[in-house]
């Protein structure tokens, strides 16, 4: 008996280990008053982003063009523009177009469009 509770903790731990980067780390984001506080623990921008556009309402446009490494953030009680700003860092640049009227516990921003990136001719 104690040798297969035994085994069943170590699969579980086993099982548990063996998961996938994508979901290996916690995401919290709430906004209130155009206020974000976003809790960020190895994950891909383009997730926060996801989260970004489900909790605060927002259509975000060229998401999946970012690319780059997990993050790990911690902001709590930012202005919506700040935590834009620093999650947007490595995009070519960004516009948020502020929503007509107040809508509660969303974001200020109604559509955010992430700017492609250019190159010069070769």
């Amino acid at each position: 008996m104690k040798k297969t509770i035994l085994r069943c903790a170590f699969l579980a731990a086993l099982a548990g280990g063996m998961s996938s980067p994508a979901f290996a780390g916690e995401l919290k984001l709430s906004m209130q008053d155009g206020r974000v506080t976003l809790i960020a623990d190895n994950v891909p921008l383009r997730q926060i982003l996801q989260e970004w556009a489900r909790v605060g309402q927002t259509q975000i446009v060229n998401a999946d063009k970012l690319t780059g490494p997990a993050v790990t953030l911690q902001i709590v009680n930012a202005p919506e523009r700040e935590v834009l700003d620093i999650l947007l860092r490595s995009a070519a640049g960004y516009i948020a177009a502020p929503r007509p009227s107040v809508v509660a516990n969303a974001a200020i921003f109604d559509r955010v469009t992430i700017m492609a990136t250019s190159r010069p001719p070769a």
